[in-house]
């Protein structure tokens, strides 16, 4: 794991003695002629956001901060394929207006807590006082916007699901929502005020929706990393601190529940390619931080946990506002926008909204023309484009065959959305498992109807052989050797023919004869030879057992310690001096891979 030592606006770095492998040095500075990171808030009234210091101002920085290192160091990129080295150790040096608070433990704590899970990456403070010049964070205000009596404040970042929350928040709630938006480049921020002022124009008798822009990015050298996982907790730190500073009690982070939960599509999607921006575990550690900093304080709320993005839809469509529908953007690969195709068409929230949009029935106001790639009927080669899109589809089918137990067994990182403590986690897990379900059955359909739209065309052979049409409606052994290393999620023969092999017995479950295990894990049998667990390494075998049912064999390492937030530099580090290494857990084909070696006799 890469270990990084940043400091901020010139903190002081202790001296240490010099070792094997010396972590990597960032400098991050808002102010001065070394000034990188550019720190600017866009506000619509002087007396708003004027007390943007003390602990407020703390957050909003330490979060600004946080964003800027996440940028600076490389998770691997894409010769990476197997995700080794895209886990970071951040060990932060900057200073606070209030260090008594944040030197404590606690507190601390739930900083490093809420920003390791959704980063997926290791943070440790060194908190040290600020001097009085750093105390203030930098405004540029607006005097000719008015700002009226907001009671609550939204997170707009242009896309689908914010706009649907704003409207049914105040069109169809009669809510006053103060907008706040992050602008990490001119287009986009340029983007979001178009948006806001089309919803604006549309609504004016409403409310006059008015809009914060925070313009928080680096400046100088391009990023060595653009996964910006960090994003939304600087989002919702700046969200929260404006809430607090105002007196209101919700802060809307609006995200569908698919994306929410953000489940793994294939056995390969490692790192920060699987986001947690609004993870219900994520947004309970980040609202346990909040209540420590502010006291009584407001409660970040996700709305829109139990739909699909095709049910976020009907509210653009309700409010009879499907025009705006052409102001969003909702792709992730934002360098490769051009005004007359803002989407690429095959990054995974593009292609989540082509089939949402689609099922809507709201083609109309989203076009094929409007993506750079038409993953129904153009060529998908071979790769990240093709990979994403038959992942998608095949994910759909492997929850057309599951109940909701069945859902919990084949993805256990549900697990983690749901509090045990909560008098509601069952109904909430049921929640959970029919939106999931309605997903499923919404892309099949889709799918199914594009199709049936090109029956002529199918029949020639005229498509390409290559784009998805053609590739889901082949025969299973052309996807098979399509998709490459993909977990197959839909229902096959093989996976079938395991969980049929499935039964209860003294140790807990077995598959056929050769391998049972406790319920827990902890203790599992292979033939004649018994293997005690810790908890980590349970959690471990559990997960590739998992994977072995759904037809799959083996499992990065980046994948497996992020999946299970294990903060451990490897594989080896996890199975430390247990037979299980190398014996139940081993080596499988490519650079960190590993199995379950259940022939074991």
């Amino acid at each position: 794991m890469k270990r990084v030592v940043v400091d901020c606006d010139g903190a002081i770095v202790p001296q240490v003695a010099s070792v094997p492998e010396p972590p990597i040095r960032r400098s991050l500075n808002h102010r001065g002629q070394s000034a990188n990171v550019n720190l600017q808030i866009r506000i619509p009234a002087t007396a708003l956001l004027a007390g943007i210091d003390g602990r407020s101002g703390d957050l909003v920085r330490i979060a600004s901060y946080v964003y800027a290192a996440d940028q600076s160091v490389s998770r691997g990129g894409e010769a990476d394929v197997y995700g080794d080295g895209w886990r970071r150790h951040f060990v932060v040096y900057i200073p606070v207006t209030d260090l008594e608070f944040w030197s404590q433990e606690p507190v601390s704590q739930a900083l490093s807590d809420a920003l390791g899970f959704v980063s997926g990456d290791v943070w440790n403070f060194q908190f040290s006082e600020a001097v009085p010049e750093q105390r203030q964070l930098t405004l540029d205000i607006d005097p000719s916007q008015v700002f009226g009596e907001p009671d609550s404040v939204y997170l707009f970042s242009g896309g689908l699901d914010s706009l649907a929350a704003v409207l049914e928040g105040a069109v169809q709630l009669g809510k006053k929502p103060l907008l706040v938006s992050h602008s990490p480049a001119f287009n986009i921020e340029s983007h979001q005020r178009k948006l806001a002022s089309a919803v604006r124009d549309r609504f004016q008798q409403i409310w006059s929706f008015p809009l914060i822009r925070v313009g928080i990015h680096r400046t100088g050298s391009d990023p060595s990393d653009y996964s910006q996982r960090t994003r939304s907790f600087l989002f919702a730190s700046f969200s929260s601190a404006v809430a607090n500073l105002v007196g209101l009690a919700d802060v809307i982070l609006a995200d569908n529940g698919v994306v929410s939960l953000n489940l793994p599509v294939n056995g390969q999607l490692v790192g920060a390619k699987a986001s947690r921006s609004t993870h219900p575990k994520f947004l309970k550690l980040f609202n346990q931080l909040v209540a420590k900093v502010f006291p009584g304080g407001p409660t970040v709320k996700n709305p829109l946990w139990d739909r699909t993005r095709s049910e976020t839809l009907k509210v653009i469509m309700d409010t009879g506002s499907n025009l705006l529908l052409e102001e969003t953007n909702s792709c992730s690969h934002r360098r490769y926008r051009t005004r007359m195709q803002a989407h690429c068409g095959v990054c995974s929230q593009c292609i989540d909204r082509r089939f949402a949009t689609l099922a809507a029935g709201l083609s109309e106001y989203d076009p094929p023309e409007g993506y750079r790639k038409d993953i129904f009927r153009q060529e998908l080669g071979q790769g990240n484009d093709r990979t994403m899109a038959l992942s998608y589809v095949r994910f759909a089918q492997g929850l057309e065959h599951l109940d909701g137990p069945g859902m919990f067994q084949r993805f256990p990182e549900l697990f983690e959305c749901i509090d045990p403590m909560d008098p509601d986690a069952s109904k909430i897990a049921e929640s959970l498992t029919e939106m999931l379900k309605r997903h499923g059955e919404t892309v099949l359909q889709v799918m199914e109807e594009q199709i049936s739209l090109v029956t002529s065309e199918l029949a020639r052979e005229s498509l390409p052989k290559d784009c998805l049409i053609r590739l889901i409606s082949g025969s299973s052994q052309t996807m098979g050797q399509d998709t490459g290393s993909l977990e197959d999620n839909s229902a096959s023969s093989e996976t079938e023919s395991h969980e049929a092999n499935i039964q209860d017995d003294a140790v807990g479950r077995t598959i056929g004869d050769n391998f049972r295990h406790s319920d827990d894990y902890r203790e599992v049998r292979v033939g004649d030879r018994r293997f005690d667990l810790t908890t980590n390494q349970a959690r471990v075998v559990e997960l590739l057992h998992q994977q072995h049912l759904k037809g799959g064999s083996s499992l990065s390492q980046g994948y497996i310690l992020e999946t299970l937030d294990i903060r451990s530099r490897n594989m080896n580090q996890v199975f430390r001096e247990s037979p299980a290494w190398r014996k139940l857990i081993v080596p499988a084909e490519g650079r960190g891979m590993y199995r379950l070696n259940i022939t074991l006799r």
